[in-house]
Parts: structure tokens; sequence; C-alpha cells
């Protein structure tokens, strides 16, 4: 299985950079999971979107699904025969904002002409030949879901936006590469009590990943602009082995 970094950004981009999105290949079938803003100029240096058998998005946050404006316009514009659309998996009760979405934009119909849209049930495992991505439910400001992707023997897990929970615990289990977003400075960058927290400081990356028993970790959704000493070394320390920092556009196999 290979993992092709496409964006890797918080919110608040990286300069030159994309925000999440991550190209995922293995058992016979190639998945983008997320894209946020600037994401669909990266793929389309790789693969035309037809090349993918589907996008999945974690949650309805725009770094993380905005870009499914853009993909829009790399195809024609009349209506495509449905058998041809593009399969887009979405998170439980996205519809309604999939709709304000193109209609914000212009048109109701701004998806569903091109896409062949869904949305997954929160648990059930989304499978692609022989590629599967079984979705977890993570802590975030808004519902939201991390994935175990399995294939060819080999399992990468993705946190997308979390904070420490019992989803990320399952996530980090025996995963042959851990994908965490570690978003936070400090505490002080998360939301204050009572609300909620969201995201994961490198440390607590760190510790999720090692008390889970993941083999590798890798830092994504993290500002850099100013280095990445700030991350690793936290996060090494927490893991108890060298921790790597995703890079935009590379490739690794998990």
């Amino acid at each position: 299985m290979r993992l092709t970094v496409l964006g890797r950004s918080p919110a608040s981009p990286n300069a030159g950079e994309a925000c999440a999105g991550y190209l995922v290949e293995g058992g016979g079938s190639r998945v983008l999971v997320d894209i946020g803003p600037g994401v669909v100029a990266q793929l389309v240096k790789r693969h035309h979107p037809d090349e993918l058998d589907a996008i999945v998005v974690s949650h309805m946050h725009a770094d993380h699904m905005l870009d499914l404006v853009t993909l829009r316009y790399v195809f024609p514009w009349l209506a495509r025969p449905k058998d041809q659309r593009l399969r887009v998996v979405m998170p439980p009760g996205s519809a309604d904002q999939l709709l304000d979405l193109a209609r914000g934009v212009g048109s109701p119909r701004h998806f569903e002409d091109t896409f062949r849209l869904s949305e997954h049930d929160g648990s059930s495992a989304v499978v692609f030949d022989n590629l599967s991505l079984r979705p977890i439910s993570t802590q975030h400001y808004i519902p939201c879901w991390g994935f175990r992707i399995e294939a060819d023997g080999r399992r990468l897990a993705y946190t997308a936006d979390t904070a420490p929970s019992s989803g990320l615990n399952d996530l980090a289990d025996s995963a042959d590469l851990l994908l965490s977003e570690a978003t936070l400075r400090s505490l002080d960058e998360d939301a204050a009590p009572p609300e909620p927290r969201g995201h994961l400081t490198p440390a607590e990356a760190g510790d999720a990943a090692r008390q889970g028993g993941s083999r590798r970790l890798m830092l994504t959704h993290l500002p850099v602009n100013d280095g990445d000493a700030w991350a690793t070394n936290a996060a090494t320390e927490a893991f108890g082995s060298p921790v790597e920092i995703a890079s935009p556009g590379m490739s690794y196999e998990v």
C-alpha cells in the first residue's frame, strides 16, 4: 500500500501548500482521502480524477472538503452518465450541507451531475476491490471520522481531526503507519473548557502511537512555516522512536 501526500496544511495553510489530501493506493484501487483547498491542483499533476476509484471525506470542515467545488470544473460541464460519475463518499448527515454549498456556488446540481454521492454509515467498512476503509468516530468540533485503511496485508490509520479519545486509541491500535494530525503548538490553541477539544499536540500523537503499538508515526496537518523541530522533538520523545513529518508531494510505502 502506498500513501502520497497531496496536502498536509491545517486550515491556515503553510505557504505554497494545500490543505488535507491523501492519495492511498493498494489492493488494486486508488482512493483520495480528504480534498481540502489546493488538493485538486496537486492531484492533476499525477492522475486525472477519472483514475480514482473514489474520494472519501472525513468531515465537513472546509480544509478537508472544499476542493470538491474545484474538482467539478475538471470535468465537462454537461451532466455525465450515472455509470461514469466519480464516486464520492461523504460523512453521515452531510447531504444538506453539500446542497447548501452547491447552491452557494451557483447551482444546486453543481455536484450531482458529475459525482456519484453517498454517505458512509459511520462504522461499516467502505470497500473498493481489496482496499477497505473503516470509519472510526473521533473527537472534533463537529462530527468527524478517521479511517483504518487496509490492503495488501498492511494497515494505514488516518486520524483526521481529533483530540485524545477512544477513537484515536482504536485508530492507533497495531497500525503499520499512523498518519496523525498534530495541529497544536500548545493546548492554548485548542478549545477552552467547557467546550470539547478538537486537535492533538505532537506529544499527544506520540503517546497514542506508543500506547496503541503503532509501528510508525507520521505527523500531518500542522504548521511548519517556521520549521518542524518543535513537532518532531516532542512526538519522538513521547513515541520512543523517530517520527516522520508528512512531506507534500512525497509517496511512502506503508
